[in-house]
């Protein structure tokens, strides 16, 4: 079975179901990657299916933004610590200082009484606003999120190829050590400069359903 098929034999069916007759139409369809391989495509879908399922999340009329960046300009005044990026308090690199200097964040965070829900939120809108105010993203709301941790996610969308960042999800993983701020921001911009092209993969798409 060869990557198209592969790629078009369950639900991405479903996505594109409506449209098939359109495919030519670039405008009606999204190209959705992800940052494991470079040009690796993982979903296809519809722009109707994709106002279905995702609200966009304005974070400049969210109440969370705000508490969430003073609580990050907090723990460095409070453990004394001199942020990387003084510009920029929730730069990725000043969100891995959190973790790796002084008291770490969870504990600080844990003196307030804030249960780790709080916490890992307060990191995960802070990741966000960053990506949104430096590199273009949006965030969205999953309605029909594939996986728990991915209610929340950031996309980037260059004409109709779109990748995809969950800063819940990654939040968690820098808070268990287990990566960091930095190391995704590093692969995110060597990855935006090989974005797959939508008309390409289109292309490839309509020959693989003449096979």
């Amino acid at each position: 079975m060869n990557f198209f098929k592969k790629l078009f034999s369950s639900k991405n069916v479903e996505k594109l179901s409506e449209t098939d007759s359109q495919i030519n139409n670039e405008e009606k369809i999204q190209v959705e990657n992800t940052l494991k391989k470079e040009n690796e495509v993982n979903e296809i879908y519809t722009e109707e299916y994709f106002a279905k399922r995702y609200t966009e999340n304005n974070l400049k009329e969210n109440s969370m933004l705000d508490g969430s960046l003073k609580m990050i300009e907090s723990y460095f005044l409070d453990n004394n610590i001199e942020p990387k990026i003084k510009n920029q308090i929730n730069h990725p690199n000043n969100l891995d200082q959190t973790i790796s200097e002084g008291l770490g964040f969870h504990m600080y965070c844990n003196s307030f009484q804030f249960d780790d829900n709080a916490t890992i939120m307060v990191l995960a809108m802070a990741m966000s606003d960053f990506y949104v105010s430096n590199l273009e993203f949006k965030l969205y709301n999953d309605n029909e999120p594939e996986f728990p941790l991915r209610t929340m996610t950031l996309k980037y969308n260059k004409d109709g190829a779109v990748l995809s960042l969950y800063p819940y999800e990654y939040s968690l993983k820098v808070l268990e050590n287990n990566a960091t701020f930095t190391e995704l921001f590093d692969k995110i911009k060597n990855h935006l400069d090989s974005m797959p092209n939508v008309e390409t993969i289109l292309k490839n798409y309509g020959e693989n359903l003449k096979e």
